[in-house]
């Protein structure tokens, strides 16, 4: 498909992923309209923060295992993994998140919020 221009195409993107996202087979149809963009990067971390917002944390977790993480553009994205860490540990994988976040603290060591994540996932349960 060729877009006018790039706002158009994002105007795509955005409506194929909330179509898909409503749909009973939503995997399938996220995979269908993927094949549909020219721009899969925008298209399946576009997917992967509307998954999170709308709380769909098992789609959220395979959308970054199975596209985001295996994408060919995929390299040191930090603030994706600080987002995956939260949707791992709101799934009750711990070590998997803090696996994601310290990888994200790697690329940038200081920053805040990633630290502040980590030390959150590192409280015991039972001060969560």
């Amino acid at each position: 498909m060729i877009y006018a221009n790039m706002d158009d195409e994002w105007e795509s993107i955005e409506e194929s992923v909330r179509w898909a996202l409503t749909q009973e087979d939503t995997w399938l149809e996220l995979v269908s309209e993927s094949n549909r963009t020219t721009d899969s990067w925008t298209f399946w971390t576009y997917a992967f923060d509307v998954a999170c917002e709308q709380r769909q944390l098992q789609l959220a977790d395979q959308i970054m295992r199975d596209r985001v993480c295996r994408h060919e553009d995929y390299s040191a994205q930090p603030w994706l993994l600080a987002d995956y860490a939260l949707v791992l540990a709101q799934l009750g994988r711990t070590d998997e998140a803090l696996g994601a976040i310290r990888s994200a603290i790697e690329d940038l060591p200081f920053d805040e919020e990633l630290l502040e994540i980590e030390r959150r996932l590192l409280q015991p349960k039972a001060e969560r």
